[in-house]
């Protein structure tokens, strides 16, 4: 079964390579956009105004003068207010209010140029431009006089007509964003607009017909974003709304039926970012959520499974932008994150193509990965092993032949301290491919959705912070490890002996004290060093698969 799924998951992503691809943008009035990802690549602006690209560069996309593909991260512009991926070319605002292109020119991406194919560098389009957003069909400038330009297909004027000049659509305009091939604008009274191709009802009216001309479709919004076929925005009292195609679950309400109307889905929202199959929602609080097409991991959730409904991803989120298939995701502390497809490299993780040589996977990433360190005067990118440590890898690969390493825990970084949720995949994994059963009991938590947890919790193996809460991704100490491995021996029937620990450590948690002792005892867990056992340490993802491979044995002895 796990073989079809691969094959499932490899042909899915050779025919997403072939259908239309580009972009899809998120726009909020006065939040420029400094993270961009497109198809199968991704842009990010430092804190000095820098522009960095990497992924596909088969039409010069990256900007960085060749045709080459880049796996990590490379300086391209400087100056840069904004940037905006679309269907092999890019857009880029600079400081002092010039639009940019480069790249290849579809769907008259560069204006008045009908005879440019490509072009390697810049090329300087329209001045007085406070934002831009281009996509396959539809290019769109928000002028710094509030009036909003559009060029190519869809433009909004009343014709089906391609369009190879900017014209004026709308005025007292603050941000726009076009999807696939249809866009929304955010007038200055909070008012959004939408037009263009509505097969599947993104434009939001109540109709499957195509609109010529914006018609107004909400009030309040504050943020927006425009995907492949559908729409999200958020509302000023923080709620998120969602509207059109749903084949995936993309609208996130629990339904594959496509919605041409908006219909809430989630409150606490402070932004919302738009894919080809999926959608993600920063919540106040700087929690990212998740759900829709999950085959290349591009929900993050460690699994391939589709999300019909939202799923928590991590913690700390401070913005985002959405990819063909992948994402990126700044922190709060300046770090940026990655999950999803990387045939191209566009995750900068310093690898790209299909195959893993040591697992045999499609490359992508179910989990996210810590790619870079976005500062005030650069990029500063993060080196990733792609193979455990020594001491670790004869149990990855031991646990590997047995079936008992969940997805999240095959994806570098290994070095990585484990989250609760990952522990708990781990956990159930074991237990489900020794005994062969499924975990029935469920316990659920108001701030997860993983089956794994409420599975692991079921089995009793682990609790909840309080409150109803468990903290999913918050990192696993060594005393928290002990305690779950304790009880996952319990749980297989198979108790580890009482024993006393013979650590110095003064801060050990009273709950803790037993279990340390047995795991200690059962040669499952050892020390830190110098006698110390670090109760409050964290624990790494190789540590974990180590210690369950040693619950292996001393179960099978």
């Amino acid at each position: 079964m796990r073989h079809q799924k691969l094959c499932c998951a490899l042909l899915v992503l050779l025919l997403a390579s072939i259908l239309p691809s580009s972009a899809y943008d998120s726009a909020q009035a006065g939040a420029p956009q400094t993270i961009s990802g497109g198809d199968g690549v991704s842009f990010v602006i430092d804190g000095g105004g820098s522009l960095w690209a990497w992924g596909s560069n088969e039409w010069g996309q990256l900007g960085d003068g060749t045709t080459e593909d880049r796996s990590t991260p490379v300086k391209v512009l400087e100056g840069v207010r904004s940037v905006s991926a679309g269907e092999g070319h890019t857009y880029a605002v600079t400081e002092d209010d010039t639009l940019w292109a480069w790249g290849r020119n579809v769907s008259n991406a560069f204006p008045g140029q009908a005879d440019l194919s490509f072009s390697l560098s810049p090329v300087r389009l329209m001045d007085g431009v406070q934002s831009a957003s281009t996509g396959t069909c539809t290019h769109l400038a928000v002028k710094t006089d509030g009036t909003l330009w559009a060029w190519g297909r869809y433009v909004g004027d009343r014709t089906n007509k391609q369009r190879s000049e900017p014209v004026h659509i709308l005025s007292n305009v603050t941000a726009a964003c076009t999807g696939f091939g249809h866009s929304l604008a955010l007038k200055a009274d909070g008012s959004l607009w939408a037009w263009g191709q509505n097969n599947n009802g993104e434009v939001g009216n109540g109709t499957t017909r195509e609109r010529p001309t914006p018609v107004k479709i909400m009030t309040n919004v504050v943020q927006m974003s425009a995907g492949y076929g559908f729409s999200a925005a958020v509302k000023s009292d923080g709620t998120l709304w969602t509207w059109g195609r749903n084949w995936q679950g993309e609208l996130g309400d629990g339904t594959t039926e496509s919605r041409s109307t908006p219909a809430q889905v989630l409150d606490q929202t402070a932004a919302v970012f738009t894919g080809n199959n999926n959608c993600y929602a920063l919540r106040t609080g700087g929690s990212l959520w998740a759900w829709g097409s999950n085959v290349c991991g591009a929900v993050g959730d460690c699994t391939i499974e589709d999300r019909l409904l939202p799923v928590q991803v991590t913690q700390g989120a401070a913005e985002a932008g959405a990819g063909w298939d992948h994402i990126l995701v700044k922190l709060t502390d300046g770090t940026l994150w990655t999950w999803g497809s990387n045939l191209c490299g566009q995750l900068g993780s310093g690898e790209s193509g299909f195959y893993n040589s040591n697992t045999y996977l499609p490359r992508f990433s179910s989990s996210p990965l810590l790619v870079a360190e976005i500062t005030g005067t650069g990029l500063s990118t993060w080196e990733l092993h792609y193979s455990p440590a020594d001491w670790a890898q004869a149990a990855y690969e031991q646990a590997n032949e047995r079936d008992f390493l969940p997805r999240c825990l095959c994806t570098p970084p290994y070095s990585r301290a484990i989250t609760r949720g990952e522990f708990c995949a781990l956990a159930v994994r074991f237990y489900e491919s020794f005994t062969g059963r499924t975990i029935e009991a469920r316990i659920s938590f108001s701030d997860t959705r993983d089956e794994d947890v409420e599975k692991a919790a079921g089995l009793g193996v682990v609790s909840g912070v309080g409150e109803g809460l468990f903290a999913p991704n918050d990192p696993l100490d060594r005393e928290q490890a002990a305690v779950i491995l304790s009880n996952l021996a319990r749980a297989l029937e198979h108790p580890l002996p009482q024993a006393q620990h013979t650590f110095s450590d003064p801060d050990f948690s009273p709950w803790a004290q037993d279990a340390v002792g047995q795991v200690q005892n059962a040669g499952i867990m050892s020390g830190s060093g110098n006698g110390l056992f670090s109760p409050q340490g964290t624990y790494t993802r190789e540590q974990s698969v180590v210690t369950i491979m040693n619950l292996y044995r001393f179960m099978q002895s």
